[in-house]
């Protein structure tokens, strides 16, 4: 009995003598320093959310830039196609027009992507194929009126078709890889926002135990003291 006692009066004494008590402040100030953690990790959390709505605006830019110069490419390859069927001069004006606008998006295109070293790559690529596809077209039209026929005998040769499949084949793979990156970064920021609330809502908890524990002993030595 004496032996369960002991433990207890010891207590009392140190509460007496104010050395439980003086940790109550020590314990609030824990309390504060943990209840901030714990708000700069949510911050925290939400500048990574942020980040990844920045990442799918800037994916969403690139694809749009992808997609205009598909169809400058395609409208290039119509105006060709166009000539060939008609001899009329005006559509080699609307091809060199639609090369022009191709190259001017290929250049938003490059800058979109410039912050990913693999998509760059991808780009140079790219640009290649575009560059062997404008080329072909511009051969054609430099050609100039009254050659429509000879404009259209190139049309049907088999490397002349192999050239426009190859640029519209690296331009889906490019399409492909900008929308892993996405996804990837993505799944990666959910899985980093996951981890950061669990590891800040732990701390707030722990701060609001830490607070109430200073605010116990707080009282608990006013009490002994009164």
């Amino acid at each position: 009995m004496n032996a369960s006692i002991a433990p207890l009066k010891g207590l009392a004494i140190l509460f007496r003598r104010g050395h439980l008590q003086q940790m109550g402040t020590p314990t609030l100030i824990a309390a504060v320093v943990l209840l901030i953690c714990g708000m700069l990790l949510l911050g925290a959390n939400v500048s990574a959310l942020s980040d990844s709505f920045a990442w799918v605006q800037r994916t969403d830019g690139a694809l749009m830039a992808l997609s205009e110069v598909e169809l400058r490419l395609a409208g290039n390859e119509t105006a060709i196609r166009g000539y060939a069927l008609t001899d009329d001069p005006v559509f080699l004006s609307y091809q060199q027009n639609e090369t022009r606008q191709t190259w001017t998006t290929m250049e938003k295109l490059g800058n979109a992507v410039e912050d990913d070293p693999d998509q760059v790559a991808r780009f140079v690529s790219l640009r290649a194929k575009v560059n062997a596809r404008l080329e072909t077209l511009a051969r054609l039209g430099r050609l100039g009126p009254g050659h429509a026929q000879d404009v259209a005998n190139a049309i049907r040769d088999p490397q002349f078709r192999k050239i426009m499949r190859e640029a519209r084949a690296q331009a889906e793979e490019f399409r492909v890889a900008e929308l892993k990156v996405l996804a990837e970064r993505q799944a990666s920021a959910a899985g980093q926002a996951q981890r950061t609330y669990a590891i800040a809502i732990g701390i707030v908890v722990l701060a609001f135990v830490f607070g109430a524990l200073g605010l116990a002993i707080a009282q608990a030595g006013r009490g002994l003291n009164a």
